[in-house]
Parts: C-alpha cells; structure tokens; sequence
C-alpha cells in the first residue's frame, strides 16, 4: 500500500468512526447500536496500519469530534473509544491469540478511562473514588422527595430510603470494581463486534477467542481470594473503610465475578452451547437460563459456588472421563 493511499485510507476510516460516535449521540433509540459499532473502524485502522497512521487518523477523528460536538465529547470519543480501538487492532496483528489481546485490551481500556476519569474529575470536581458524604444525602433527598411529593408515604418509603442511603454511600468503595468491570465490558463488546464485522466486510478474522462453553481461569484466583480475605480482616481492625478494606473489597468482589462466570460458562456448556457435545436446550432458552442465574440472588450465590467447584475440580474433564470409561 503506497504511503498516499494508507493516508486517505487512515482518515476515511477514522472519519466513519466520527460519524457513528455522531450518530450514537443524536439517535435516541438506536444509538446504542452505533456506539457499539463506533469502534470497528478503528480496530480496522489499527490492524491494516502502522501505529503512526493510526495515531494520526485518530488524531484527525478527535479533531473532527471536537467540531461537532465540543472539546469534551472529543476527548470522551478519544479515551473511550479511540484508544481502545487503535490498541485491539494493533495488539491483534502482534499477537497470534484471542485471549492475550483481550489481556492487554482490558489493561488498556482501564488506564484510557482512568484517565479520562480524572480529567473529568478535573474539570468537573467531581471525584467518584472520594464523593461527598452530605452531596450524596442531598441527592438522595431529593430523589425520596419526588416521590414524597407524587403521593407515596413517608413510613413505606423510610426502609427504602434507608437501604438506597447504604448503597450510595458503599459506590465510592466498590467504583474500582464498577470501573475494572465496565473496562471488561467495552473491551470484550468492541472486539467480537469489530471481529464480527471486518470478517464481513473483508473476510479477514480477528484472532477467536475461546467459546463461552470452554471459559476457565486458573487455580491461581484462590489465591487473590485469600489475599482479600487477610486485607479485610486486617482493616476491620482500624476502622471502618481504610485502605486495606477498600483493596480487599475490591479485590473479593473481582474475584467473585471470575467465579460467576466460571458457573456460567459450565450451565452454558452442559446446556450444549458453543462446541459442546452435549445435545442441549436451544439457544433461547440457554440465555434465559443465564439471565436468571445472573439476576436471582439465590440463583447468582449457587452460580458462584459452582464456579468455585469447577475451578478445583474441573466438571467438564472430569465427567467426560468417566463417559469415555
């Protein structure tokens, strides 16, 4: 490719980019599918380009972003998709699997929106590792006093009110939780949505990922459990919400997640999702059957202990096996 036409390629492909960022922001109902779908071009840019090319494509595309819409949206269009985008498609040419990008994808879409935090934190003052105790009670004030308002009375709205309070007051403590999540979250859509895409538009793939069916992590996560279990112990001795609570609550409820999706990823491989040889329920009826494990508490709380039984037992090896047998 001459260097003139991996120029114009590099600026058509950000351009596209800007456009459905635009139309994520003005189109009220199908936005989310364009916000999903903003990083494909990107990912393409990053993969089909050299870093500088890229750089400067996505240096053309927040420009373009900061004329339309304001230098805010730009930079918000530059760490929360930009970044992300450029470094899939940059780590998917240098690494041969799926998983060692998502690795590093998830690494780095967590330092481009901590850092996008505390720029917003700087022009904002709003900080949301340390809000303000009496600004969150006049918050939820005000939100118990709509409703006071619509009819509703005060005695079957105290309880509420009470455990709404406790909620708002534990965000600040679990928000890297709620961050390291969101990272996942936006790394792992914008992969297997631009994966889903480049390989209509040119045929080419982007390194698979395992299917669901076969999620397992290491043995090594029992480790970071007990490791949160020690930190909060120990923090509970010098008050309440210290340093070491907050890293050990953090890090246990991370951990936690590992073993839901540990549970799940078993339910949906007995099910007979993905390349499971088991003759399992349709596709509707997996995904309602995750959902629920996901949204019931009882439900979620077995998920998780399953998950923790797998881990340390391996069901899928284990039971095929004794079938072999």
């Amino acid at each position: 490719m001459t260097p003139t036409r991996s120029l114009v390629e590099s600026s058509l492909l950000a351009g596209l980019a800007v456009i459905l960022f635009l139309a994520a922001h003005f189109l009220p109902f199908v936005g989310a599918a364009f916000s999903l779908l903003a990083p494909a071009p990107l990912v393409i840019l990053g993969l089909r380009h050299d870093l500088k090319k890229a750089a400067l494509g996505l240096a053309i595309g927040t420009l373009l972003t900061a004329v339309f819409l304001g230098p805010l949206s730009s930079l918000f269009f530059l760490l929360g998709f930009g970044v992300l985008g450029i470094g899939l498609g940059f780590l998917a040419r240098r690494c041969s699997s799926g998983v060692e990008v998502m690795l590093f994808g998830i690494l780095l879409s967590l330092g481009s929106k901590l850092l996008l935090m505390v720029i917003a934190a700087r022009v904002t003052g709003i900080n949301p590792f340390q809000l303000d105790g009496p600004e969150m009670q006049a918050m939820v004030d005000r939100i118990f006093g709509f409703y006071e308002s619509a009819g509703m009375s005060r005695e079957s709205l105290s309880a509420v009110r009470d455990q709404f309070s406790q909620a708002i007051g534990v965000l600040p403590v679990i928000f890297p939780t709620i961050l390291s999540m969101a990272a996942a979250l936006d790394c792992y859509l914008s992969y297997t949505v631009s994966g889903f895409v480049l390989k209509r538009i040119s045929g080419t793939s982007l390194p698979p990922l395992p299917p669901f069916s076969r999620w397992r992590f290491p043995k090594s996560v029992f480790g970071a459990l007990l490791v949160s279990v020690l930190l909060s112990v120990f923090g509970a001795r010098e008050g309440e919400w210290n340093l070491a609570m907050r890293i050990g609550t953090n890090v246990r409820m991370l951990v936690n997640f590992l073993f839901l999706f540990q549970g799940l990823s078993l339910y949906w491989y007995y099910l007979g999702g993905g390349d499971s040889p088991h003759r399992g329920a349709g596709r509707f009826f997996r995904t309602v059957a995750i959902i629920m494990a996901v949204l019931v508490p009882m439900l979620s709380t077995a998920t998780v202990m399953v998950g923790i039984a797998d881990m340390w037992l391996d069901f899928r090896t284990r039971f095929r096996r004794n079938d072999e047998r």
